[in-house]
């Protein structure tokens, strides 16, 4: 990074990969165009863990180019009197796994439950078992992690 001043460590950028919810993940699609798309997404130690169809652009980009990055933005304000932003904004590089192991989905998308739904468990467990066999789960394993912020 450029601005050395404007680094956030790593305890921070998990901090902000924890506190937020979404990410853009982007991809290059099998004819090398580009493609972002806005996920959900669930952190457990060095991977983010996103899920939903098995099949689609996403899909295809992933098998064809496995490698993406994520971009989290978390705090985020603009300070008219100094004409800048304050701001914190996290990109994740690294390596896509796809996922269609049962139990694995299961474990994910439990994660998923409980980081955005813990009032709602055990009708979120229901939910999971009817969309099993739809969903894929996308592994984005955090091989580099770096964070910035403003003002």
């Amino acid at each position: 990074m450029r601005r050395q001043d404007l680094v956030l460590d790593l305890d921070a950028s998990l901090a902000v990969i924890d506190q937020n919810h979404f990410a853009v993940l982007c991809l290059n699609d099998p004819e090398q165009r580009p493609y972002g798309v806005p996920l959900d997404y669930v952190r457990k130690e060095n991977a983010l863990y996103f899920h939903g169809a098995k099949e689609g652009r996403k899909v295809s980009c992933m098998k064809a180019h496995p490698r993406a990055c994520a971009v989290i933005i978390g705090e985020n304000e603009i300070i008219s009197e100094k004409f800048g932003r304050k701001y914190q904004s996290v990109i994740v590089e690294g390596n896509i796994e796809l996922i269609d192991d049962p139990e694995m989905k299961r474990q994910v998308m439990h994660w998923v439950v409980q980081k955005k739904s813990p009032e709602y468990i055990e009708k979120g467990q229901k939910i999971i078992e009817k969309m099993l066999d739809r969903v894929l789960i996308y592994k984005l394993n955090m091989e580099v992690i770096s964070g910035k912020h403003g003002l």
